[in-house]
């Protein structure tokens, strides 16, 4: 199981210079495989309405004035500070970006982090973000489609003018956000790995069977295919009823119970979003994930 950790890229207070770097260089140095980031381009203000978008808004904190780093720049910034870490995006807005530019940007960055870009994609589901950049909401399955081809076709021998081309081959790895059907036969047809987040172990064990059948229809082989995650850590507090299936809770001896149990159904690569309401708190709280958890999951 290879394990990683969130930077805070969009947040509140935490998305600033001093915070997300000293987060990549505390998980570069702890011996985390990975530091990912999250994508936004526009949030809805909570005070629009009713309805899911501004309960969203509010619950990241947009009316407390929401700082939004984009993730490929964040991401090159951190290949620069960090030295072995994988540096991914949890994930990408692509139908929300120019294909052919979104390809130039991730073979920049393969090649100027040394081949360390994993590139998680996904269609987005926030409707106001589409509407914000013009884009129709309800093509944005088709537009994801259509920058996977292009991207797999610049960094291809048949893209010639394309230079230059990205470390990895045949390109950087390609993890397909999303728990819906869609997104399964996607990740199935396309994609590197399945990349749902917050999934309990029960929905894990039911889901991937169905990757696997979906692969098989699209000519390849399960193993082709990673399943990878993204799990809460809660320090501290229970979580919510709702939540305790969905988060990585307890001692650093139970943490790693579920980590096994993860591992066990078929996870490759877990994504642990790390909390802390100030720079100081997060730090604290990753650095006794990386020494004191991490350590229960390698000698397990």
């Amino acid at each position: 199981m290879r394990i990683g950790v969130t930077v805070p890229n969009v947040h509140e207070t935490l998305a600033r210079r001093a915070t997300i770097e000293a987060v990549g260089r505390m998980a570069d140095d702890l011996g985390l495989d990975s530091i990912w980031c999250n994508d936004h381009l526009a949030l809805p203000a909570a005070r629009d309405g009713g309805g899911a978008e501004p309960a969203y808004a509010a619950a990241y904190g947009e009316d407390r004035g929401q700082h939004i780093y984009e993730p490929l720049i964040v991401l090159a910034y951190l290949a620069a500070v960090t030295r072995r870490v994988v540096l991914g995006t949890s994930v990408y807005l692509l139908p929300l970006r120019n294909p052919v530019l979104a390809a130039r940007q991730a073979v920049a960055l393969d090649r100027l982090s040394e081949g360390r870009l994993v590139l998680g994609v996904g269609v987005g589901w926030l409707e106001h973000e589409f509407a914000a950049l013009g884009v129709p909401y309800r093509e944005r399955g088709r537009r994801t489609d259509e920058a996977i081809a292009v991207l797999k076709a610049a960094c291809g021998s048949d893209g010639g003018e394309f230079l230059p081309k990205p470390v990895q081959q045949p390109h950087p790895p390609l993890w397909i956000g999303g728990r819906s059907a869609a997104a399964v036969r996607r990740a199935a047809r396309a994609g590197d790995a399945w990349h749902p987040s917050h999934l309990t172990v029960d929905e894990l064990r039911r889901h991937i069977p169905e990757l696997h059948a979906e692969c098989e229809r699209a000519g390849r082989s399960a193993d082709d295919v990673a399943v990878t995650t993204r799990r809460k850590l809660v320090v501290g507090a229970s979580p919510t009823d709702g939540e305790a299936e969905r988060a990585l809770r307890g001692d650093a001896g139970a943490i790693a119970a579920t980590v096994a149990e993860l591992e066990e159904v078929g996870v490759a690569h877990l994504i642990v979003e790390v909390p802390g309401s100030s720079e100081a708190e997060l730090l604290e709280n990753l650095d006794w994930f990386g020494r004191e958890v991490l350590a229960e999951v390698r000698h397990a």
